[in-house]
This record gives C-alpha cells, sequence and structure tokens, in this order.
C-alpha cells in the first residue's frame, strides 16, 4: 500500500547498482499501479483517421488532393481521453520515481522534457556504456601483461593466439579494440621471457628487420613464432643418437626452464640456489645420509655372517683330529696286546 512507502527505502543510481536500481524503479511503479509509463503514449485517433482524396481532373480543371478528418463517435473519443490521461499520470509518478532515486553523477544524462521511458533508456545507456569502459580497460591490461611461460608446443601455442583474438574481439565490440599492429607487438613481446634460444633469435630477427615492427600483423608474428616452434620440434626429433648424455641434458634443461620464484637456496656450497628451496637440499643430505648407513650396516653384517661360518669350519676339524687321535690310540693298544700275547706263547714253548 501507498502508506507503507517509505522515503528512506531509496535506492541512489550510480554506475555501479543498475540491477538493484532498476528492481526499485519497477517495484515502486507496480506499487503506484504506474506501470504503463513505459507504454507507448496514446495517439490521437483523429490524426490516425485522416483521410487523403486524391486530385481529380475534370475538362480543364483539376480539384487538388485535400485532407479530411474522419468522424470519431464519441465513445471512441472518450476512450482515447482516458488512455491518455491515465499515462500521463503514471508518466508522472515514474518520472518523480526516477529523478528522486538518481545520484548527482548521473542526473546530467536526462531533462526534465523527457517521458519516463526516455529517462530509463537514457540512464541505462548510460551506465552501460560506463561499465562496458571499466571492463574495456581491465581487458586491455590483461592483454599488455600477458606473457607465454610454458614450454611450447602447438596445442597451448594456438591457445595463446585465441587468447588475443578472443580478448581484442571483446574490446572491438565495446568500441575499444586494440590496432592490429600493437597486438601484433604485444604477441612478440610475450614470447621475449622464454630462455631458449629459437624464441629470442625469432624475437630478434622480427624487431630488427627492415620492416618497422609497427608495420608487422599478427598474422604474420604469429606466423613467424610458428615457424620457430616447428623448427625446434623438427631439430628435437632429427637428433642422433650419438649425441652425448649431457648436450641431451642440457637441451631439455633449456626446453624446459625452472619457473622457481621462492626464497633462495641457503644450504652450505649449493651450486644452484635460485632454483629451489633450501629443503630439497637438506632432504638430499638426509637421503645421502640414509644410504651410507644402510650401506654400512649391510657390510657389517656380511662381516659378522663370514666370522660365523670360519668358526663352524674350525670347530668341525678339531672333532676330526679327535676321532683320528683316537683311533691311532686305539691300534697301539691292540699292537700292544699283541706282541705281549707273542712273548708269553715263546716263553713257554722255550721253557
Amino acid at each position: 500500500m501507498m502508506s507503507d512507502y517509505k522515503p528512506d527505502s531509496y535506492v541512489r543510481l550510480g554506475y555501479e547498482n543498475w540491477q538493484c536500481w532498476e528492481l526499485y524503479v519497477q517495484s515502486a511503479m507496480f506499487r503506484k499501479n504506474a506501470i504503463v509509463a513505459f507504454d507507448p503514449m496514446p495517439v490521437d485517433p483523429q490524426a490516425q483517421q485522416q483521410v487523403i482524396v486524391p486530385a481529380t481532373v475534370m475538362g480543364t480543371m483539376t480539384t487538388p488532393s485535400v485532407m479530411v478528418n474522419a468522424q470519431l463517435t464519441a465513445e471512441e473519443l472518450k476512450k482515447y481521453h482516458d488512455s491518455l490521461e491515465k499515462w500521463c499520470a503514471a508518466n508522472n509518478i515514474t518520472k518523480g520515481i526516477i529523478l528522486g532515486s538518481i545520484s548527482t553523477e548521473v542526473r546530467h544524462v536526462i531533462s526534465l522534457g523527457d517521458s519516463a521511458k526516455e529517462m530509463y533508456d537514457k540512464l541505462r545507456a548510460e551506465v552501460i556504456k560506463q561499465s562496458s569502459g571499466s571492463s574495456a580497460f581491465g581487458t586491455q591490461v590483461e592483454l599488455i601483461r600477458k606473457v607465454f611461460k610454458d614450454v611450447p608446443t602447438m596445442e597451448n601455442f594456438e591457445q595463446h593466439l585465441t587468447f588475443y583474438h578472443t580478448k581484442n574481439a571483446t574490446l572491438i565490440a565495446a568500441g575499444s579494440g586494440l590496432t592490429n599492429s600493437f597486438l601484433a607487438f604485444l604477441l612478440l613481446y610475450s614470447f621475449s621471457t622464454l630462455e631458449d634460444p629459437v624464441w629470442k633469435l625469432t624475437c630478434s630477427n622480427i624487431s630488427t628487420s627492415d620492416i618497422p615492427i609497427g608495420q608487422w600483423s599478427f598474422n604474420q608474428v604469429a606466423g613467424k613464432l610458428h615457424e620457430a616452434l616447428r623448427s625446434m620440434n623438427q631439430s628435437a626429433e632429427t637428433s642422433t643418437p650419438a649425441t652425448s648424455q649431457s648436450a641431451l641434458n642440457a637441451t631439455t634443461n633449456k626446453a624446459k626452464p625452472s619457473h622457481y620464484s621462492g626464497p633462495l637456496c641457503t644450504y652450505p656450497n649449493c651450486l644452484k640456489p635460485k632454483t629451489h628451496p633450501i629443503d630439497k637440499c637438506w632432504a638430499k643430505e638426509r637421503d645421502k645420509k640414509e644410504k651410507e648407513s644402510a650401506k654400512k650396516h649391510k657390510a657389517k653384517k656380511a662381516k659378522k655372517k663370514a666370522a660365523v661360518e670360519s668358526d663352524s669350519d674350525s670347530e668341525s676339524g678339531s672333532e676330526s683330529s679327535d676321532s683320528d687321535v683316537g683311533k691311532t690310540r686305539k691300534k697301539r693298544h691292540h699292537a700292544n696286546r699283541s706282541q705281549a700275547r707273542t712273548l708269553r706263547v715263546l716263553k713257554v714253548t722255550t721253557g
């Protein structure tokens, strides 16, 4: 109800709250039964029903054409006046809602002579234009700061080109597109940070060629970079097996540059402190110590096993020697007994 409506529920239109303000205006129009204000203004039916009588020629005299107003019934005239009165009342109410709910930063866009629908349309166009401009600026900054950091492949290279095409198409639609030559420069610049010499050479050849960089098109720069990528892939495929492992490792390292950007490694005597954190060196040292400890334990275990086997051999040798001595003693005992028996027999026979 109108008695429930409070002025403090107003929403002030600025450049950042169009949707909220739009809902506020529409709800206020419904509450005040003024929604017809956004319909076209009723047209006078008398103006619509004017009839033109064509010119006629009779003999040597010509009757000029005339405009005759058609006759309207009283009911039709009353219907028109009622509709016009209702629309004018709704239009004035809606204009009051709009004028009372806009901030000073957008007040200059409309005039008091505009209809409510004209005010609404002008404000909407201004806010969209402003927000599109802010969005366009952010997209331009995004294009300027774009840098290619991945290991180059045909797939991510095409994705990189698509990024530039898509973003600039959005800017062109908003009337803020970058020129083709400037877009070509940004594309070339985005590859300048790669460490592989192929890319640096390509960028250098383009920037120092007889054709000024301002005259290179986006497709020309993309074509040169595409040739560099294809050349790099072909050289990698045709490398012979006789290539030394060190050279192969160097090529791999160049094709896959390190992107570590954390704190420097402070481990003593670290050869590449910029490529990893200190935890990596400590982990290597720990693994090294564990391997050495395992190696020492294995050697100690093998030594102990050898000592046990040696003791077993010596014990078995002593047992065999003891048995041999016992056998020798038994043989001597039997021999002595045999000799004594023989002596007794001789003594009896000689006696």
